[in-house]
């Protein structure tokens, strides 16, 4: 494995197109290149292993890829027909292709397979270039520091959902990926003082391609468009009126690009948030108060699969579903026709144990960093409000969702899919709150380093199916 690595690495430094492409900051370290090729590897093995229609509510995805791109899904088509276009489009055309030039005869198997690895590989594509943008986050933000970029990228590889989810066709991969590029679009921008009408076009694709992704991203333009109010108490008061007439004007021309799919849900169906089932009221006594407050700790660490005494409890349910595999869609194989895999159980145990470390160290870094902000130099305030924003709003709409549509006998909608962008965002809290412990103390700081390389190493397995030959 080593040896396969240097290999790659050797390759990868030679290659013009590489050298190119890559930031210099990359290019020069090695413990990123090795996380980046340990990812390649154990994502192009869920690729290939990891059957799509497996994936949360599969097989109504599956629906909504073979109606579209001449229709849209309705809600007599699929129970997933309130989902935004984009995430099925590419896998759609290529159905349609297989279709009708490569094995109809065979399209039950054959098709469904080639679309879907397709589409797998696009996402991958998805999430290397997420990579590359928080590597370019990071290079504006704390420029030239080595320790804070490989603690960012540790701290983001941690949560297995993220392998989880990019094997599965659905809307959060390219939502997250939008979302992260429009922040580093914005911070550029900021840092660069100017702008131009290729940044207009580029902000409102972005901003369009979030809107048709997931209704999840719509979250996102609140958070935006205080953080662009936000700057004009930092000092850049000439600056602030074009800054936000921009965000405004981006707003409004990325709404004709996804405005007509939303339109289309409440012509349809009442409702720009149409679910597949009818809402309740809203009230926090939809809820039990187990739902909010219940940790159910023995059974976080001992059984962490559906089906013992975590049902429709949201931190173990969150907890478990982020670094393990809760609902048996990805580990775990309950109900899907394999192999019950009991007797990774107990190692589901211990990962959720000791994942408690980077969970409080999100925690706390998102409140480190909010009580310190003033300390921040201006374009690191800005940008840290606007995530801390984003993942306000993120959060305060996924409650919305789990109040306004209980599941209390399941908790079904408990799933960290769905807030994988919140996910993804926090290791720049967590890598923030690292960066001040390692000027305050180096021995402290290298000591959670090492602990944090072998929650890990030891997490490792959590990022590869083990569906594997159960659908062929």
């Amino acid at each position: 494995m080593f040896y396969t690595f240097s290999v790659i690495i050797f390759i990868a430094n030679k290659s013009k197109l590489i050298k190119n492409i890559i930031p210099e900051s990359l290019k020069e370290n090695r413990f990123l290149q090795i996380l980046f090729l340990l990812v390649f590897v154990i994502m192009i093995f869920n690729v290939f292993n990891y059957f799509h229609e497996l994936g949360y509510d599969g097989q109504h995805h599956k629906y909504n890829i073979e109606v579209l791109p001449f229709n849209i899904p309705t809600s007599e088509d699929t129970k997933e027909f309130f989902n935004p276009p984009m995430p099925y489009l590419l896998p759609s055309v290529v159905d349609k292709i297989c279709d009708r030039y490569l094995y109809s005869e065979l399209r039950p198997i054959s098709c469904t397979r080639i679309y879907g690895n397709v589409a797998q590989i696009f996402q991958m594509f998805l999430f290397f270039g997420i990579l590359y943008f928080l590597l370019r986050i990071s290079d504006i933000i704390e420029p030239g520091n080595k320790n804070y970029k490989n603690i960012l990228f540790l701290f983001f590889l941690l949560p297995a959902v993220n392998f989880k989810t990019f094997a599965m066709i659905r809307g959060e991969p390219y939502v997250s990926f939008f979302v992260i590029a429009t922040i580093y679009h914005y911070l550029y921008i900021y840092k660069r003082k100017s702008l131009n009408n290729k940044d207009l076009i580029i902000n409102v694709l972005l901003l369009g391609s979030i809107g048709l992704s997931k209704q999840w991203g719509l979250l996102f333009f609140p958070a935006l468009g205080i953080s662009s109010l936000v700057l004009y108490f930092y000092h850049e008061k000439l600056f602030f009126i074009k800054y936000l007439l921009f965000t405004i004007k981006s707003f409004l021309l990325s709404f004709f690009i996804f405005g007509w799919f939303y339109y289309h849900l409440y012509y349809q169906y009442g409702s720009i948030t149409a679910f597949n089932r009818e809402p309740s009221t809203f009230s926090f006594s939809n809820q039990p108060t187990s739902f909010y407050f219940d940790f159910a700790l023995s059974d976080l660490f001992s059984n962490p699969i559906r089906g013992f005494d975590m049902v429709n409890k949201l931190f173990p349910i969150l907890h478990s579903e982020t670094y393990g595999d809760y609902w048996g869609y990805f580990l775990v194989t309950l109900g899907k026709g394999g192999v019950n895999n009991y007797e990774i159980v107990p190692y589901l145990g211990r990962v959720n144990f000791l994942a408690l470390i980077p969970t409080g160290l999100f925690i706390f870094g998102i409140i480190f960093t909010v009580i310190n902000l003033n300390k921040q130099n201006e374009i690191n305030q800005i940008f840290y409000i606007l995530i801390f924003l984003t993942i306000l709003f993120s959060w305060l709409g996924y409650m919305w969702f789990l109040i306004k549509y209980p599941n209390l006998d399941q908790g079904d909608t408990i799933k960290a899919t769905y807030i994988i962008l919140i996910i993804n965002l926090l290791p720049f809290f967590s890598a923030n709150l690292m960066e001040k412990v390692r000027l305050w103390n180096k021995k402290i700081y290298f000591s959670i380093y090492f602990i944090l390389i072998i929650i890990f190493l030891h997490n490792l397995p959590t990022f590869y199916t083990r569906y594997s030959g159960i659908f062929t």
